[in-house]
């Protein structure tokens, strides 16, 4: 797993996807923030050792769905501050938000 700053942090990352989630239901441009949260959110979990090209692939998913229609409200917002805040704490120069 990679680095995190606490559990209670990574934790609010998991629970924002449990929303994204559960928002999509009623709602599609919940949808894309769903998948892309719950990829990023195993890459975390999965990686050890995340390289640059692990930073580059989260990056670009974060630049792609920003290319589309979703939601993109307070709680995305706030979901890219904690993402942010993980990879500059595995050593990455991130500026996602």
């Amino acid at each position: 797993m990679m680095k995190r700053i606490s559990v209670e942090h990574f934790g609010r990352m998991n629970m924002m996807t449990r929303t994204f989630e559960s928002n999509s239901k009623s709602n599609k441009l919940y949808l894309p923030e769903y998948e892309v949260s719950n990829e990023i959110n195993k890459m975390i979990k999965l990686i050890e050792k995340p390289s640059q090209s692990d930073f580059k692939k989260i990056e670009r998913l974060i630049k792609e769905i920003d290319k589309t229609e979703h939601h993109n409200g307070s709680q995305w917002y706030d979901y890219k501050i904690h993402l942010n805040a993980v990879l500059r704490e595995n050593g990455f120069n991130s500026n996602i938000i």
